[in-house]
Parts: C-alpha cells; sequence; structure tokens
C-alpha cells in the first residue's frame, strides 16, 4: 500500500512540475544532446541497489564539456557496445549537476545481473587516484535523497561500488574508499 501510494505522489510531482526540496536540478537527456534508445526496458520501483561507477574519462567542469563527453560515452555504448542507450540511468558532472542517461525506473546496461534491480550511478571522471570534487559528491548525496523522496529508490537501497558486483576497478579506488562513508554503503550485496 506504502509503495503505491508513493507511486501515485511521484506521478502527481511529475504531472504538476514539482519536486522535492531536496531535489537537484537533472539535465535532461534532450539538454545535453542525447540519442534517442533504440529501446526501453522498464525497472519495477522502488529500486534496491545503487551501484556506482566512474566514466573512466576526463572530468568536465561546464554543462557543454559534460554534454560532450556523455555524447562521446553514449555513442560509445551503442555503437561499440551495442547497448539500446547510455548504460548508466544517471551521471554526475563536475560541474555539479545531475544529468540524465537512461533513467528513473529504467533498466541500464552497468552491472551484468545488477540492472533489472539497480540504478547505475557514474561519476563523470576517473577517480582511481583522485576523489571527485565536493560540487560533484555533494550533488549524488543530494540525488540520492532525492530519488528516496521520489519513491525511486527504496527507502532501504544499498549502496554499492562496482567493484563489489562486477570484475572492474570502477568507481576508482579513492571515490570507492569515499562511498564507504556515506548513508546506504553496504558491505555485501
Amino acid at each position: 500500500m506504502k509503495s503505491l501510494l508513493v507511486g501515485l505522489l511521484c506521478a502527481f510531482w511529475r504531472v504538476q512540475g514539482d519536486v522535492p526540496a531536496k531535489c537537484p536540478e537533472i539535465i535532461s537527456k534532450s539538454r545535453w544532446g542525447a540519442r534517442l534508445p533504440l529501446e526501453v526496458e522498464y525497472a519495477l520501483i522502488p529500486i534496491q541497489y545503487v551501484v556506482v561507477h566512474h566514466t573512466v574519462t576526463p572530468t568536465c567542469t561546464t554543462e557543454a564539456k559534460c554534454s560532450e563527453l556523455l555524447k562521446n560515452i553514449q555513442n560509445f555504448h551503442m555503437d561499440e557496445m551495442e547497448f539500446h542507450d547510455i548504460g548508466y540511468n544517471f551521471m554526475v558532472g563536475g560541474d555539479g549537476n545531475i544529468y540524465e542517461g537512461a533513467g528513473w525506473h529504467k533498466v541500464g546496461a552497468h552491472t551484468y545481473g545488477y540492472n533489472s534491480k539497480s540504478l547505475g550511478l557514474a561519476f563523470v571522471g576517473n577517480f582511481t587516484e583522485n576523489l571527485p570534487e565536493v560540487v560533484q559528491l555533494e550533488a549524488a548525496k543530494k540525488f540520492l535523497e532525492c530519488g528516496v523522496q521520489l519513491g525511486e529508490l527504496d527507502e532501504k537501497y544499498k549502496l554499492l561500488g562496482a567493484r563489489q558486483v562486477s570484475s572492474t576497478q570502477s568507481p576508482g579506488l579513492k571515490l570507492y574508499w569515499e562511498l564507504k562513508h556515506w548513508n546506504h554503503w553496504s558491505k555485501t550485496p
């Protein structure tokens, strides 16, 4: 019953154009110049896991630079990896903006075995040796709080680094150690 009520509230917020106070602006796919997805698969909400990645690209500090990087990532995912869209649900730019990828309640292509039950959140940059900028970290935290408020993320979702559930170095060692201090961090999936 509670999830039905939250779902109805989320639908109301979307129709009314209102979002909870803690939600950051999300740069839409059309605004950053994304291609249309070839196919869309929907996920059941609320989502139980958030899997954090890094893009292993340069960082970006303006919307224009972030948009350019994201278009390149989407092209690589769709043209080379044969994904139906950019693999991540959302990305966090070094400019402190959240960028829409596959989006809310959609299945991404970011972590084999977890795509249908997780939200893939990627930090734009390479965070093996350095942490993301504070503005990037704070934007991600606000975004995750927003996901709970909207009913997209379960109130008790588990936060994981991609390396915990896949053979990868993502989200980079420095960011991985940082995530261990965040709310919802989980040692085990």
